[in-house]
Protein backbone atom coordinates (compact mmCIF):
# COMPACT_ATOMS: atom_id res chain seq x y z
CA UNK A 1 0.00 0.00 0.00
CA UNK A 2 1.20 3.51 -0.77
CA UNK A 3 2.18 5.94 2.00
CA UNK A 4 1.21 8.81 -0.30
CA UNK A 5 -2.27 10.03 0.60
CA UNK A 6 -2.46 12.12 3.74
CA UNK A 7 -4.74 14.55 1.93
CA UNK A 8 -7.88 13.67 0.06
CA UNK A 9 -9.58 16.39 -1.89
CA UNK A 10 -13.30 16.66 -1.49
CA UNK A 11 -15.91 19.03 -2.75
CA UNK A 12 -15.69 22.31 -0.88
CA UNK A 13 -12.34 21.67 0.77
CA UNK A 14 -9.56 19.28 1.82
CA UNK A 15 -9.61 16.26 4.10
CA UNK A 16 -6.40 15.59 6.02
CA UNK A 17 -5.56 12.10 7.24
CA UNK A 18 -2.84 10.67 9.48
CA UNK A 19 -0.07 9.50 7.18
CA UNK A 20 -0.12 5.74 6.64
CA UNK A 21 3.37 5.33 8.08
CA UNK A 22 2.20 6.66 11.43
CA UNK A 23 -1.36 5.31 11.47
CA UNK A 24 -0.18 1.79 10.69
CA UNK A 25 -0.96 -0.61 13.55
CA UNK A 26 2.68 -1.68 13.98
CA UNK A 27 3.78 1.93 14.53
CA UNK A 28 0.91 2.62 16.94
CA UNK A 29 1.68 -0.52 19.00
CA UNK A 30 5.37 0.39 19.16
CA UNK A 31 4.47 3.93 20.23
CA UNK A 32 2.09 2.59 22.89
CA UNK A 33 4.80 0.35 24.35
CA UNK A 34 7.38 3.11 24.20
CA UNK A 35 5.04 5.63 25.84
CA UNK A 36 4.01 3.23 28.60
CA UNK A 37 7.39 1.69 29.41
CA UNK A 38 9.69 4.65 28.72
CA UNK A 39 12.20 2.06 27.49
CA UNK A 40 14.01 2.97 24.29
CA UNK A 41 14.42 -0.68 23.29
CA UNK A 42 10.66 -0.90 22.85
CA UNK A 43 10.80 1.52 19.92
CA UNK A 44 14.15 0.76 18.28
CA UNK A 45 12.27 -0.24 15.14
CA UNK A 46 11.07 3.35 14.70
CA UNK A 47 13.64 6.13 14.80
CA UNK A 48 10.80 8.66 15.19
CA UNK A 49 10.11 7.53 18.79
CA UNK A 50 12.27 8.59 21.75
CA UNK A 51 12.16 8.32 25.54
CA UNK A 52 15.24 10.32 26.56
CA UNK A 53 14.95 12.58 28.52
CA UNK A 54 11.14 12.12 28.37
CA UNK A 55 8.83 10.61 25.77
CA UNK A 56 8.68 12.49 22.48
CA UNK A 57 8.16 11.71 18.82
CA UNK A 58 9.52 13.50 15.74
CA UNK A 59 7.50 12.74 12.63
CA UNK A 60 8.98 13.89 9.28
CA UNK A 61 6.81 14.65 6.25
CA UNK A 62 3.70 14.84 8.35
CA UNK A 63 1.67 16.17 5.41
CA UNK A 64 2.70 14.80 2.03
CA UNK A 65 0.92 17.39 -0.15
CA UNK A 66 3.38 20.27 -0.39
CA UNK A 67 0.74 22.46 -2.05
CA UNK A 68 -1.34 22.29 1.11
CA UNK A 69 1.74 22.97 3.27
CA UNK A 70 2.54 26.07 1.21
CA UNK A 71 -1.07 27.27 1.35
CA UNK A 72 -1.18 26.75 5.11
CA UNK A 73 2.07 28.65 5.52
CA UNK A 74 0.76 31.52 3.42
CA UNK A 75 -2.46 31.79 5.43
CA UNK A 76 -0.56 31.68 8.72
CA UNK A 77 1.94 34.33 7.57
CA UNK A 78 -0.94 36.73 6.83
CA UNK A 79 -2.33 36.55 10.37
CA UNK A 80 -2.00 39.37 12.86
CA UNK A 81 0.65 38.56 15.46
CA UNK A 82 0.92 39.99 18.94
CA UNK A 83 4.31 40.54 20.56
CA UNK A 84 4.86 38.47 23.69
CA UNK A 85 7.76 39.72 25.76
CA UNK A 86 8.46 39.11 29.43
CA UNK A 87 11.01 37.35 31.63
CA UNK A 88 10.40 33.92 30.05
CA UNK A 89 10.05 34.67 26.35
CA UNK A 90 10.23 37.05 23.41
CA UNK A 91 8.40 36.19 20.17
CA UNK A 92 5.16 36.92 18.28
CA UNK A 93 2.01 34.82 18.50
CA UNK A 94 -1.37 34.66 16.76
CA UNK A 95 -4.72 34.29 18.46
CA UNK A 96 -6.08 30.77 18.94
CA UNK A 97 -6.35 29.34 15.45
CA UNK A 98 -9.80 27.87 16.03
CA UNK A 99 -11.08 31.45 15.79
CA UNK A 100 -9.46 31.98 12.35
CA UNK A 101 -11.72 31.61 9.31
CA UNK A 102 -9.27 30.53 6.62
CA UNK A 103 -9.67 27.31 4.66
CA UNK A 104 -6.33 25.60 5.26
CA UNK A 105 -6.05 26.76 8.87
CA UNK A 106 -9.58 25.51 9.56
CA UNK A 107 -8.82 22.16 7.93
CA UNK A 108 -5.62 21.82 9.92
CA UNK A 109 -7.38 22.62 13.21
CA UNK A 110 -10.14 20.09 12.44
CA UNK A 111 -7.43 17.56 11.64
CA UNK A 112 -5.86 18.12 15.05
CA UNK A 113 -9.22 18.11 16.82
CA UNK A 114 -10.38 14.85 15.27
CA UNK A 115 -7.83 12.49 13.70
CA UNK A 116 -4.71 13.55 15.59
CA UNK A 117 -6.45 13.73 18.97
CA UNK A 118 -7.90 10.23 18.58
CA UNK A 119 -4.54 8.90 17.37
CA UNK A 120 -2.65 10.44 20.31
CA UNK A 121 -5.26 9.20 22.76
CA UNK A 122 -4.77 5.70 21.39
CA UNK A 123 -0.99 5.93 21.73
CA UNK A 124 -0.92 7.49 25.20
CA UNK A 125 -3.93 5.82 26.76
CA UNK A 126 -5.10 9.26 27.92
CA UNK A 127 -8.77 10.19 27.56
CA UNK A 128 -8.05 13.44 25.78
CA UNK A 129 -10.85 16.01 25.91
CA UNK A 130 -12.14 18.22 23.13
CA UNK A 131 -9.91 21.07 24.30
CA UNK A 132 -7.08 21.50 21.81
CA UNK A 133 -5.05 24.72 21.91
CA UNK A 134 -3.55 25.88 18.62
CA UNK A 135 -1.42 28.99 18.07
CA UNK A 136 0.94 30.13 15.38
CA UNK A 137 4.25 31.46 16.66
CA UNK A 138 6.78 33.55 14.79
CA UNK A 139 10.37 33.66 16.09
CA UNK A 140 12.79 36.09 14.52
CA UNK A 141 16.38 37.11 15.33
CA UNK A 142 17.06 37.00 19.12
CA UNK A 143 13.58 35.60 19.93
CA UNK A 144 13.55 32.88 22.57
CA UNK A 145 11.45 30.81 24.97
CA UNK A 146 13.41 29.90 28.10
CA UNK A 147 13.28 26.68 30.11
CA UNK A 148 9.87 25.59 31.44
CA UNK A 149 7.87 22.36 31.78
CA UNK A 150 4.57 23.34 30.03
CA UNK A 151 2.65 21.83 32.93
CA UNK A 152 -0.53 23.76 33.56
CA UNK A 153 -3.77 22.16 34.63
CA UNK A 154 -4.99 19.49 32.17
CA UNK A 155 -2.25 19.97 29.56
CA UNK A 156 -1.22 16.40 28.71
CA UNK A 157 0.44 16.37 25.29
CA UNK A 158 2.31 19.28 23.68
CA UNK A 159 2.90 19.50 19.95
CA UNK A 160 4.76 21.58 17.35
CA UNK A 161 4.25 21.57 13.59
CA UNK A 162 7.15 23.30 11.84
CA UNK A 163 6.81 25.53 8.78
CA UNK A 164 10.37 26.84 8.61
CA UNK A 165 12.19 27.34 5.30
CA UNK A 166 13.67 24.10 3.86
CA UNK A 167 17.16 25.57 4.33
CA UNK A 168 16.81 25.94 8.14
CA UNK A 169 19.77 24.41 9.97
CA UNK A 170 21.38 24.26 13.39
CA UNK A 171 23.28 27.52 12.86
CA UNK A 172 19.94 29.35 12.57
CA UNK A 173 19.11 28.49 16.20
CA UNK A 174 15.53 27.99 17.33
CA UNK A 175 16.14 24.38 18.34
CA UNK A 176 13.83 22.63 20.78
CA UNK A 177 16.19 21.83 23.67
CA UNK A 178 15.22 18.99 26.01
CA UNK A 179 16.53 18.85 29.59
CA UNK A 180 17.15 16.03 32.01
CA UNK A 181 15.92 16.59 35.56
CA UNK A 182 17.38 15.88 39.00
CA UNK A 183 15.96 14.26 42.13
CA UNK A 184 14.36 17.58 43.11
CA UNK A 185 12.49 17.72 39.78
CA UNK A 186 14.60 20.62 38.55
CA UNK A 187 16.08 20.88 35.03
CA UNK A 188 19.68 19.74 34.82
CA UNK A 189 21.35 19.39 31.42
CA UNK A 190 20.35 19.81 27.79
CA UNK A 191 20.74 16.33 26.32
CA UNK A 192 18.98 16.84 23.00
CA UNK A 193 18.43 19.72 20.60
CA UNK A 194 15.86 19.17 17.87
CA UNK A 195 16.52 21.32 14.80
CA UNK A 196 13.27 22.66 13.25
CA UNK A 197 12.53 21.00 9.93
CA UNK A 198 9.79 21.96 7.54
CA UNK A 199 6.69 19.72 7.70
CA UNK A 200 7.87 17.91 10.84
CA UNK A 201 5.31 17.22 13.57
CA UNK A 202 6.74 16.81 17.06
CA UNK A 203 4.82 15.90 20.19
CA UNK A 204 5.80 15.08 23.76
CA UNK A 205 4.28 14.06 27.04
CA UNK A 206 3.68 16.96 29.44
CA UNK A 207 4.79 16.15 32.99
CA UNK A 208 6.52 17.90 35.85
CA UNK A 209 9.80 16.74 34.28
CA UNK A 210 9.17 17.79 30.66
CA UNK A 211 11.63 20.69 30.81
CA UNK A 212 12.38 22.24 27.44
CA UNK A 213 13.12 25.53 25.74
CA UNK A 214 13.15 27.13 22.31
CA UNK A 215 16.73 28.22 21.83
CA UNK A 216 17.43 31.76 20.65
CA UNK A 217 16.94 32.30 16.93
CA UNK A 218 20.27 33.37 15.42
CA UNK A 219 19.23 33.84 11.81
CA UNK A 220 18.72 37.43 10.70
CA UNK A 221 17.00 36.42 7.46
CA UNK A 222 14.73 33.44 8.20
CA UNK A 223 11.63 33.18 10.39
CA UNK A 224 10.87 30.21 12.62
CA UNK A 225 7.17 29.73 11.86
CA UNK A 226 5.30 26.94 13.64
CA UNK A 227 1.90 25.88 14.91
CA UNK A 228 1.99 24.67 18.50
CA UNK A 229 -0.30 23.98 21.41
CA UNK A 230 -1.59 21.30 23.74
CA UNK A 231 -4.05 18.44 23.88
CA UNK A 232 -5.88 18.43 27.21
CA UNK A 233 -6.91 15.58 29.48
CA UNK A 234 -7.29 14.66 33.17
CA UNK A 235 -4.81 16.48 35.41
CA UNK A 236 -1.82 14.63 36.83
CA UNK A 237 -0.84 14.87 40.51
CA UNK A 238 2.21 17.05 41.03
CA UNK A 239 4.77 16.88 43.80
CA UNK A 240 5.35 19.83 46.07
CA UNK A 241 7.80 22.25 44.40
CA UNK A 242 11.37 22.05 45.61
CA UNK A 243 12.27 24.75 48.12
CA UNK A 244 15.78 26.06 47.65
CA UNK A 245 17.86 26.93 50.71
CA UNK A 246 17.62 30.53 51.85
CA UNK A 247 20.61 32.76 51.06
CA UNK A 248 23.21 33.27 53.73
CA UNK A 249 22.42 36.55 55.49
CA UNK A 250 25.12 38.41 57.33
CA UNK A 251 24.93 41.39 59.72
CA UNK A 252 27.10 44.37 58.92
CA UNK A 253 30.81 43.93 59.42
CA UNK A 254 33.57 46.22 60.66
CA UNK A 255 35.81 47.82 58.06
CA UNK A 256 38.58 50.28 58.84
CA UNK A 257 37.58 53.92 58.42
CA UNK A 258 40.42 54.66 55.99
CA UNK A 259 39.56 51.58 53.97
CA UNK A 260 35.95 52.68 53.65
CA UNK A 261 36.95 56.19 52.56
CA UNK A 262 39.31 54.72 49.95
CA UNK A 263 36.34 53.08 48.21
CA UNK A 264 33.42 55.49 48.26
CA UNK A 265 33.26 58.59 46.10
CA UNK A 266 33.51 61.37 48.75
CA UNK A 267 30.63 63.30 47.17
CA UNK A 268 28.26 60.69 48.62
CA UNK A 269 29.45 61.48 52.15
CA UNK A 270 28.35 65.12 51.98
CA UNK A 271 25.22 65.73 54.10
CA UNK A 272 23.72 67.93 51.37
CA UNK A 273 24.17 65.19 48.75
CA UNK A 274 22.72 62.57 51.05
CA UNK A 275 19.77 64.84 51.75
CA UNK A 276 19.05 65.35 48.04
CA UNK A 277 19.29 61.59 47.43
CA UNK A 278 17.03 60.84 50.39
CA UNK A 279 14.37 63.28 49.18
CA UNK A 280 14.30 61.69 45.70
CA UNK A 281 14.43 58.16 47.04
CA UNK A 282 11.59 58.63 49.52
CA UNK A 283 9.48 59.88 46.63
CA UNK A 284 10.40 57.27 44.03
CA UNK A 285 11.93 54.33 45.98
CA UNK A 286 14.75 54.04 43.45
CA UNK A 287 17.86 55.93 42.36
CA UNK A 288 21.08 55.34 40.41
CA UNK A 289 24.27 56.67 42.02
CA UNK A 290 26.84 57.29 39.27
CA UNK A 291 30.62 57.06 39.83
CA UNK A 292 29.96 55.46 43.19
CA UNK A 293 33.43 53.93 43.59
CA UNK A 294 36.60 56.01 43.47
CA UNK A 295 38.16 55.69 40.00
CA UNK A 296 41.44 54.07 41.07
CA UNK A 297 39.70 51.40 43.13
CA UNK A 298 37.12 50.79 40.41
CA UNK A 299 39.81 50.20 37.76
CA UNK A 300 41.60 47.73 40.05
CA UNK A 301 38.30 45.97 40.70
CA UNK A 302 37.52 45.68 36.99
CA UNK A 303 41.01 44.39 36.17
CA UNK A 304 40.74 41.73 38.87
CA UNK A 305 37.35 40.52 37.63
CA UNK A 306 38.67 40.29 34.07
CA UNK A 307 41.43 37.88 35.10
CA UNK A 308 41.02 34.72 33.08
CA UNK A 309 41.95 32.42 35.97
CA UNK A 310 38.87 33.22 38.07
CA UNK A 311 36.72 30.07 38.21
CA UNK A 312 33.21 31.34 37.46
CA UNK A 313 30.59 28.82 38.54
CA UNK A 314 27.35 28.50 36.51
CA UNK A 315 24.23 29.09 38.60
CA UNK A 316 20.90 27.37 37.88
CA UNK A 317 18.52 25.67 37.59
CA UNK A 318 17.57 26.78 34.09
CA UNK A 319 13.88 27.27 34.92
CA UNK A 320 14.91 30.01 37.38
CA UNK A 321 18.24 31.50 36.36
CA UNK A 322 21.45 31.28 34.44
CA UNK A 323 24.48 33.40 35.28
CA UNK A 324 27.99 32.93 36.63
CA UNK A 325 29.09 33.33 40.24
CA UNK A 326 32.47 34.04 41.78
CA UNK A 327 32.31 32.14 45.05
CA UNK A 328 33.74 33.70 48.18
CA UNK A 329 36.73 31.38 48.29
CA UNK A 330 37.67 32.28 44.69
CA UNK A 331 37.38 36.05 44.94
CA UNK A 332 40.56 38.08 44.29
CA UNK A 333 41.55 40.19 47.28
CA UNK A 334 40.36 43.48 45.77
CA UNK A 335 36.96 41.91 44.98
CA UNK A 336 36.65 40.58 48.51
CA UNK A 337 37.50 44.06 49.83
CA UNK A 338 34.72 45.58 47.72
CA UNK A 339 32.19 43.06 49.04
CA UNK A 340 33.27 43.89 52.61
CA UNK A 341 32.94 47.58 51.81
CA UNK A 342 29.34 47.03 50.67
CA UNK A 343 28.61 44.93 53.77
CA UNK A 344 30.31 47.31 56.20
CA UNK A 345 28.68 49.07 59.12
CA UNK A 346 29.57 52.41 57.54
CA UNK A 347 27.75 51.44 54.33
CA UNK A 348 24.65 50.45 56.30
CA UNK A 349 24.69 53.89 57.93
CA UNK A 350 25.30 55.75 54.64
CA UNK A 351 22.46 53.87 52.96
CA UNK A 352 20.21 54.66 55.93
CA UNK A 353 20.95 58.37 55.47
CA UNK A 354 20.33 58.15 51.71
CA UNK A 355 17.11 56.16 51.83
CA UNK A 356 15.44 56.95 55.15
CA UNK A 357 15.48 53.24 56.02
CA UNK A 358 16.44 51.94 59.43
CA UNK A 359 19.44 49.87 58.36
CA UNK A 360 21.52 51.04 61.33
CA UNK A 361 20.58 51.84 64.91
CA UNK A 362 22.25 55.27 64.61
CA UNK A 363 20.19 56.19 61.56
CA UNK A 364 17.89 59.17 62.29
CA UNK A 365 14.16 58.51 62.40
CA UNK A 366 12.33 60.09 59.47
CA UNK A 367 9.45 62.34 60.47
CA UNK A 368 8.29 63.10 56.93
CA UNK A 369 4.99 61.79 55.61
CA UNK A 370 4.61 60.66 52.02
CA UNK A 371 1.81 62.48 50.24
CA UNK A 372 -1.02 60.53 48.66
CA UNK A 373 0.27 61.48 45.23
CA UNK A 374 3.73 59.98 45.82
CA UNK A 375 4.08 56.66 44.09
CA UNK A 376 6.90 54.16 44.43
CA UNK A 377 7.74 50.63 43.42
CA UNK A 378 6.44 49.11 46.63
CA UNK A 379 3.19 51.10 46.58
CA UNK A 380 2.54 50.35 42.89
CA UNK A 381 2.96 46.65 43.54
CA UNK A 382 0.60 46.73 46.51
CA UNK A 383 -2.03 48.63 44.54
CA UNK A 384 -1.88 46.25 41.57
CA UNK A 385 -2.37 43.35 43.95
CA UNK A 386 -5.40 44.94 45.58
CA UNK A 387 -3.65 45.93 48.80
CA UNK A 388 -5.83 48.03 51.09
CA UNK A 389 -3.12 49.00 53.57
CA UNK A 390 -3.47 52.51 54.95
CA UNK A 391 -1.11 55.35 54.21
CA UNK A 392 0.85 54.77 57.43
CA UNK A 393 2.11 51.43 56.13
CA UNK A 394 3.48 52.87 52.90
CA UNK A 395 5.79 55.59 54.17
CA UNK A 396 9.40 55.08 55.15
CA UNK A 397 8.88 56.45 58.65
CA UNK A 398 6.26 53.86 59.51
CA UNK A 399 8.31 51.06 57.98
CA UNK A 400 11.32 52.11 60.01
CA UNK A 401 9.31 52.03 63.21
CA UNK A 402 7.89 48.59 62.38
CA UNK A 403 11.37 47.10 61.88
CA UNK A 404 13.31 49.06 64.46
CA UNK A 405 13.69 46.01 66.65
CA UNK A 406 14.88 43.74 63.83
CA UNK A 407 18.62 43.22 63.24
CA UNK A 408 19.66 44.55 59.83
CA UNK A 409 21.45 42.13 57.54
CA UNK A 410 22.42 41.60 53.90
CA UNK A 411 23.40 39.06 51.28
CA UNK A 412 25.89 39.60 48.44
CA UNK A 413 26.84 37.90 45.16
CA UNK A 414 29.62 38.63 42.66
CA UNK A 415 28.16 37.79 39.25
CA UNK A 416 29.19 37.68 35.59
CA UNK A 417 26.66 38.26 32.81
CA UNK A 418 27.12 37.31 29.15
CA UNK A 419 25.18 36.02 26.15
CA UNK A 420 22.55 33.52 27.33
CA UNK A 421 22.34 34.72 30.95
CA UNK A 422 19.05 35.65 32.67
CA UNK A 423 16.93 35.30 35.78
CA UNK A 424 13.17 34.68 35.86
CA UNK A 425 10.58 36.56 37.88
CA UNK A 426 9.59 33.57 39.98
CA UNK A 427 13.18 33.33 41.23
CA UNK A 428 12.72 33.83 44.99
CA UNK A 429 15.84 32.05 46.19
CA UNK A 430 17.45 35.30 47.31
CA UNK A 431 14.50 36.47 49.36
CA UNK A 432 13.96 36.36 53.11
CA UNK A 433 10.65 36.50 54.90
CA UNK A 434 11.01 40.26 55.26
CA UNK A 435 8.21 42.51 54.04
CA UNK A 436 10.65 44.89 52.34
CA UNK A 437 14.15 44.78 50.86
CA UNK A 438 16.66 47.22 49.40
CA UNK A 439 18.39 46.02 46.23
CA UNK A 440 21.83 47.53 45.65
CA UNK A 441 23.58 46.51 42.43
CA UNK A 442 27.05 47.82 41.60
CA UNK A 443 27.64 47.51 37.84
CA UNK A 444 31.18 46.88 36.60
CA UNK A 445 32.61 46.77 33.07
CA UNK A 446 29.47 47.67 31.12
CA UNK A 447 30.52 50.81 29.26
CA UNK A 448 28.28 51.51 26.24
CA UNK A 449 26.03 48.56 27.08
CA UNK A 450 22.80 48.84 25.08
CA UNK A 451 19.32 48.10 26.39
CA UNK A 452 18.52 45.99 23.32
CA UNK A 453 21.20 43.51 24.44
CA UNK A 454 19.11 42.60 27.49
CA UNK A 455 20.78 42.34 30.90
CA UNK A 456 18.59 45.04 32.44
CA UNK A 457 16.67 44.40 35.65
CA UNK A 458 12.91 44.69 35.39
CA UNK A 459 10.56 45.08 38.36
CA UNK A 460 6.95 43.93 38.08
CA UNK A 461 4.04 43.49 40.48
CA UNK A 462 3.20 39.91 41.37
CA UNK A 463 0.63 38.39 39.01
CA UNK A 464 0.90 41.42 36.70
CA UNK A 465 2.73 41.94 33.41
CA UNK A 466 3.09 45.72 33.50
CA UNK A 467 6.61 46.88 34.28
CA UNK A 468 7.02 49.16 37.30
CA UNK A 469 10.67 49.97 36.75
CA UNK A 470 13.62 49.02 34.58
CA UNK A 471 17.27 49.45 35.61
CA UNK A 472 19.90 49.25 32.87
CA UNK A 473 23.57 48.46 33.54
CA UNK A 474 25.68 51.61 33.89
CA UNK A 475 29.39 51.44 34.56
CA UNK A 476 30.41 52.22 38.18
CA UNK A 477 26.81 52.91 39.15
CA UNK A 478 25.12 51.72 42.34
CA UNK A 479 21.45 51.14 41.54
CA UNK A 480 19.17 51.25 44.61
CA UNK A 481 15.60 49.94 44.50
CA UNK A 482 13.29 49.51 47.50
CA UNK A 483 10.64 46.84 47.01
CA UNK A 484 8.02 44.95 48.94
CA UNK A 485 7.37 41.20 48.92
CA UNK A 486 4.79 41.58 46.14
CA UNK A 487 7.32 43.12 43.78
CA UNK A 488 9.20 40.62 41.62
CA UNK A 489 12.32 41.26 39.60
CA UNK A 490 14.17 39.58 36.77
CA UNK A 491 17.24 40.15 34.61
CA UNK A 492 16.24 40.07 30.95
CA UNK A 493 17.88 37.39 28.81
CA UNK A 494 21.10 38.67 27.22
CA UNK A 495 20.70 38.03 23.51
CA UNK A 496 22.99 37.45 20.55
CA UNK A 497 23.28 41.16 19.76
CA UNK A 498 25.56 41.48 22.80
CA UNK A 499 28.24 39.42 21.04
CA UNK A 500 28.82 42.37 18.68
CA UNK A 501 29.90 44.55 21.62
CA UNK A 502 33.63 45.13 22.13
CA UNK A 503 33.24 43.54 25.59
CA UNK A 504 30.28 41.14 25.37
CA UNK A 505 29.93 40.65 29.12
CA UNK A 506 29.81 42.62 32.35
CA UNK A 507 29.94 42.05 36.08
CA UNK A 508 27.99 43.20 39.08
CA UNK A 509 28.05 42.88 42.84
CA UNK A 510 24.48 42.45 43.97
CA UNK A 511 23.69 43.11 47.62
CA UNK A 512 20.23 42.90 49.18
CA UNK A 513 19.75 44.74 52.47
CA UNK A 514 17.02 44.02 55.00
CA UNK A 515 15.94 46.34 57.79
Amino acid sequence: MSDEPVIKKKKGGIKLKIQKTYSDQSFVVAAQKCYASKIQAECEQYKELHVDPFFHAILPNFITDEDFVESLEKELSQLKFREKNNDLYKFHQSKDLKHVKSQCITEFCEFLQNDVKEWLSNISGISLTDVVDSFCSKYEYTDILLCHDDELEKRRIAYIYYLVPPSWNEEDGGTLDLFTSDDHIQPKDIVKSVVPKRNNFLFFEVTERSFHQVAEVLSKESIRLAVSGWFHGPSLPRQKPNEEPSPLLTPYITVGEDNFYNWINPIYLHPETQGDISEKFESESEIQLSDFIQKEKFNLLLSALQESNIPWSPVGPANKRKYYLCNKENQPKIVEECVHFLQSEAMFLVLSNMTGLKLHELAPESDSEDSEEEKNVAQSSQQQNGSQENNESTNHSARSKETAGVSSCCSSEVRKWQHGCYTLAHDTSHESNAEFALDAVLYIGCSDWKTEYGGFTSYIAKDEDDELLSVSPENNCLALVYRDKNTLRFVKHINHQSTQHSQPYFYDISTVYYE
